[in-house]
């Protein structure tokens, strides 16, 4: 709906945005202290710098909140789905190991 590949409905869109809030209750809780080991593409930081993980998970879900409430219309979806994805690029460039 974003790019415009489909057409904006309203419930999709908050759909959209209710899945980001879950996603960001539900991810932070996936790396308590010691799941440190093992094949991970999870970067050392989602350990050492927990607080910090937990502070961008924090943000996304906010960011999200933020975009469910203030979306009514493409336009207000389109600010509110690029303010919350932006969130993703950053935290992945912190707090994943990236793949060859």
């Amino acid at each position: 709906m974003a790019k415009g590949e489909a057409p904006f409905e309203l419930e999709k869109a908050r759909q959209v945005l209710t899945t980001y809030v879950t996603v960001a209750e539900k991810a932070v809780t996936l790396f308590p202290a010691g799941s440190d080991v093992g094949e991970t593409t999870a970067a050392p930081a989602v350990w050492q710098d927990n607080a910090g993980f937990k502070a961008a998970f924090a943000k996304f879900e906010a960011d999200a909140q933020q975009g469910l409430s203030s979306t009514s219309d493409l336009d207000s979806f389109k600010v509110a789905f690029g303010t919350v994805t932006k969130n993703c690029g950053g935290c992945h460039e912190t707090f994943r190991i990236k793949k060859n």
